[in-house]
């Protein structure tokens, strides 16, 4: 199961870009909830790559206000990725409906680093609402320029057809349901969603 998108030439086509369904839940509890959710990812060729998220969850709690504060005990929306082909490095962005980001760069789960630490550049989040068939979804948009990637890896980034590797994810661990939903299906509890051998391929052309 991969994800296939394109590069466009100016800016994000969103009504061709496929809709990635996050219907793939992990650790549940007695009461299982699955607020239904979704995301889409592309690029612009020139400027960088572009995400959409969004869950049809009502009273989204919202208690984290600042950067890096720990989102995913909040309703949180995340795309996790390997930008660069052949890196291992993987970048994580946490998001809650105020816009709120949590986002760090690492191997693994263990010594992940928050990009704000090393970075002059930062992330581009919007949060927005939408209404489909009468259901009201809570969302963001995440734009990383190729700046932005290049900065973080090293390395002179430009987007480009290519076949990158990550996942989405929706979550949140102090709701009143904790729920762990992902496009790729995950792996065990003791990794969570910091388990890149589980990432999938996502396909730019």
């Amino acid at each position: 199961m991969d994800y296939n998108s394109f590069i466009f030439d100016n800016f994000p086509r969103w009504e061709l870009v496929p809709a990635a369904n996050i219907a793939s839940w992990h650790w549940e509890g007695a009461e299982p909830f699955r607020p239904p959710s979704f995301a889409q990812l592309c690029g612009v060729a020139g400027k960088g790559l572009y995400a959409r998220l969004w869950s049809f969850e009502s009273n989204p709690r919202h208690v984290c206000i600042n950067r890096d504060d720990p989102v995913y005990t909040d309703s949180c929306l995340e795309l996790f990725l390997q930008p660069v082909p052949g890196n291992a490095a993987y970048v994580n962005f946490e998001m809650n409906c105020n816009g709120v980001t949590l986002s760090q760069f690492g191997k693994k789960r263990q010594g992940r680093v928050f990009l704000k630490e090393f970075c002059t550049l930062e992330p581009q989040v919007s949060p927005f609402e939408t209404v489909e068939n009468g259901q009201t979804a809570w969302g963001v948009e995440l734009f990383l320029s190729d700046s932005l990637i290049a900065e973080i890896y090293g390395i002179d980034y430009k987007t480009k057809p290519c076949t990158i590797r990550g996942n989405f994810y929706k979550c949140g661990d102090k709701t009143p349901r904790a729920h762990y939903g992902a496009y790729f299906p995950a792996g065990p509890a003791m990794l969570g969603f910091h388990n890149p051998s589980r990432f999938g391929s996502i396909i730019l052309k």
